[in-house]
């Protein structure tokens, strides 16, 4: 009663169901995912703020510094309350670390130094990233700053030749063009790694000579002076820098020894000698092993003793000694008790060989007569004879100790008899590195003898680090007791440790020292010194083949190397829309196809809709139909397998007609307008296949001999 019949029965209203019962989608396979659209996303974005976090290790904006000796009495710096500071007047100087200070490691160590209208740069190295950087064999400073001031960058100055201090150059000596100066070894090395630049550019060199206390006038604010210091690798220095407001002392890299392989001491008298009659405006204070303690307590000496203990131990077995390409002298020691021991030596490892060539262009080494010999030869004499030094004592898994123990190598399969000598310690960070290489040649049999095991082998100390201990830099800095103090050259904690050992110990003020960030820059005058601001710094990245790599590039890198990639592939006609293949489907380091197939079922079975549904419509996109795919085959594999992998949709356009306006071409904005559609001009939209395919030939690879090749890993030779 009261009732009347509708003409027209009306649909349900789909908003007003709940939730669980709506059609989220035209799909099928999207509407039968479990997980919200939101909880996927959410998911990939963490993928990719991890990924971020690990690829920008490098990238240097306003670093977090609280420190008490941050220069702004602990407070974070600020470029809004950096700009209210007022500024000093009259002359200053300038300190600009551009690297190596609290890096995200040991490395890129380079320095500029201001003073009106005159700049000098102090070392110009690299850094060795590791494994959370696949594909990046090191990276160099980024040098803007200095290429927009590059008319008054008066020299480059070099400390030593380690490679985190000498490796970028080449990368970086053609944009900002001036003398070098060095000592002849460091030198050399410079002119080596030139050899490896297609860059017609050379630069000018000056070779000083530290015991000649030779004063060189850099420009008209700066003069400098190499004075000896000792270190793991040969002829290296320390610069004192004057400039018209005092002395800037750059320690270098350094250590103390009192009777080195090479009999050059460390020149601590001439340092006090400048300190007591100029002064030490600012001393800065290389801080890698500040925190150790005591001081060394054996010398390159001690070591050649222990190589002759072991030469005596096992008369009759091959020894083979592994250690940093660098380490000079202590291929030095390792030549003179083979001498003694009537035995032969041959060296094998390219960046091993490559430096003992300059070593002896330059005189640095002396060796034995008839006691090198080539590989191949050394080989076919009896065990007793045999010594070899090599590089791989930090586990690098393309290096020569490992290929020997794999048998991998041309000439060497370690055996049972043979005698593997670690002269190294393991670098922070690569102990697991070293360990699985001591488990390698252990399995073979070998006796594996390693630094500071004395009470397992009875053999002595077999490795002397390149850098000062604790006691070393109380002795030097009070030694010096210079004005103002900023540690450099180490990891954050370091350079603290540093500051404390120069306030607490030696009893420098605190508002005098100052552990600064890669870019701040120090400006010291007759007023006092402080921090006035940063400049532009960061970090560019190079591959193995000497090419840069984008960060972009990185993050694809590291998330496959993560979650894996999922390309899909779609073959359809131009014009219609019709597949005319099956969905191809291609998985990297996300899933195996063959283990899937309800899940690659479910993914073709959404792309055959996905298709038919977004190619119905007159007006067709592709750059949107891509992003949708993207987006839901993202939501669908997530929903499946709780990983998030990069997705690739790729769609081939084949053929031409049909009814459909592909976005309409007569618009001049269209994107699709003058996308290239194979075959389009022919007849009945049918390619031609009749046509016949010339096979292409390619010349064949030429074969290199491995010991020839470096092997392409981020080594680090700086023998900690």
């Amino acid at each position: 009663m009261g009732q009347r019949r509708l003409a027209n029965v009306q649909s349900d209203d789909l908003s007003k169901r709940p939730a669980h019962l709506r059609q989220r989608s035209e799909n099928t396979v999207l509407n039968n995912t479990t997980t919200r659209k939101g909880e996927a996303f959410r998911a990939q974005r963490r993928t990719n703020e991890n990924v971020n976090i690990r690829a920008s290790q490098h990238v240097i904006n306003i670093p977090v510094n609280k420190s008490i000796y941050n220069g702004y009495n602990g407070l974070q710096y600020s470029p809004a309350e950096s700009k209210k500071q007022p500024r000093f007047n009259g002359p200053k100087i300038r300190i600009i670390p551009i690297g190596g200070a609290g890096e995200m490691g040991i490395g890129k160590n380079m320095t500029a130094i201001e003073y009106d209208n005159d700049i000098i740069i102090v070392d110009c190295g690299f850094l060795f990233p590791g494994p959370d950087y696949p594909g990046i064999n090191y990276i160099v400073p980024d040098i803007s700053y200095l290429e927009e001031n590059k008319n008054r960058v008066r020299a480059w100055v070099f400390t030593h030749a380690h490679l985190d201090h000498i490796g970028a150059f080449r990368h970086l000596a053609s944009k900002i063009p001036a003398p070098v100066y060095g000592t002849k070894f460091t030198i050399g090395m410079i002119q080596k790694s030139f050899e490896e630049v297609d860059d017609a550019y050379t630069p000018q060199y000056i070779e000083l000579v530290p015991e000649d206390h030779e004063k060189i006038q850099i420009g008209d604010s700066f003069s400098i002076e190499l004075i000896r210091v000792n270190h793991s690798i040969p002829d290296c220095a320390a610069i004192a820098i004057r400039t018209p407001l005092g002395v800037i002392l750059h320690t270098g890299d350094w250590r103390f020894e009192d009777n080195p392989i090479d009999g050059k001491k460390f020149d601590l008298e001439r340092m006090t000698e400048i300190a007591t009659k100029e002064g030490i405006l600012l001393m800065m204070n290389e801080s890698t092993n500040c925190e150790s303690d005591g001081t060394h307590d054996h010398s390159e000496f001690d070591i050649q003793e222990s190589i002759g203990q072991i030469m005596d131990k096992y008369p009759n077995s091959r020894i083979v000694v592994s250690c940093f390409s660098s380490q000079i002298h202590r291929m030095q020691a390792i030549l003179n008790e083979a001498k003694e021991h009537n035995r032969k030596v041959a060296f094998a490892g390219f960046s091993m060989i490559q430096n003992l060539e300059v070593a002896l262009r330059t005189s640095i080494i002396k060796v034995p007569k008839d006691v090198v010999m080539k590989m191949e030869d050394l080989v076919k004499l009896p065990d007793s004879k045999v010594t070899i030094i090599c590089t791989g004592s930090q586990g690098e898994f393309s290096a020569v100790l490992n290929r020997m123990a794999s048998g991998a190598h041309k000439y060497i399969k370690i055996k049972g008899s043979d005698v593997i000598v670690f002269s190294s310690n393991p670098i922070p960070g690569n102990e697991k590195y070293v360990a699985h290489t001591v488990d390698g040649l252990m399995r073979e049999g070998s006796d594996v003898i390693q630094n500071g095991k004395t009470h397992l082998t009875g053999i002595g100390p077999l490795h002397l680090s390149g850098h000062a201990y604790h006691d070393d830099h109380v002795k030097l800095i009070s030694a010096l007791n210079p004005t103002y103090y900023m540690p450099i050259h180490g990891e954050f904690h370091m350079m603290v440790h540093s500051a404390e050992i120069a306030e607490k110990i030696v009893g420098i003020k605190r508002e005098n020292i100052f552990v600064c960030d890669n870019g701040d820059v120090l400006e010291i005058s007759a007023n006092g010194a402080r921090k006035t601001g940063r400049v532009q710094v960061g970090g560019i990245m190079y591959d193995d083949s000497g090419a840069i790599v984008s960060e972009v590039v990185l993050k694809d890198r590291i998330h496959m190397s993560t979650e894996g990639i999922f390309v899909v592939v779609l073959t359809v006609q131009r014009g219609t829309g019709r597949l005319l293949t099956s969905p191809d489907i291609i998985s990297r380091g996300f899933i195996y196809l063959r283990d899937s197939e309800e899940l690659m079922g479910s993914i073709r079975q959404y792309l055959k809709q996905k298709v038919a549904f977004s190619f119905a419509n007159k007006h067709v996109d592709l750059d949107v139909i891509k992003k949708e795919l993207k987006e839901e085959i993202s939501h669908i594999l997530y929903d499946q397998t709780r990983r998030t992998p990069i997705v690739i949709p790729v769609i081939n356009e084949i053929g031409g007609g049909g009814n459909i306006n592909a976005g309409n071409s007569n618009n001049p904005n269209n994107p699709n307008k003058n996308r290239q559609v194979n075959n389009a001009h022919r007849p009945n939209d049918q390619p031609d296949f009749a046509k016949p395919v010339v096979p292409r030939t390619f010349q064949l690879p030429k074969q290199i001999d491995t010991d020839d090749i470096e092997p392409k890993t981020g080594r680090d030779y700086r023998g900690y």
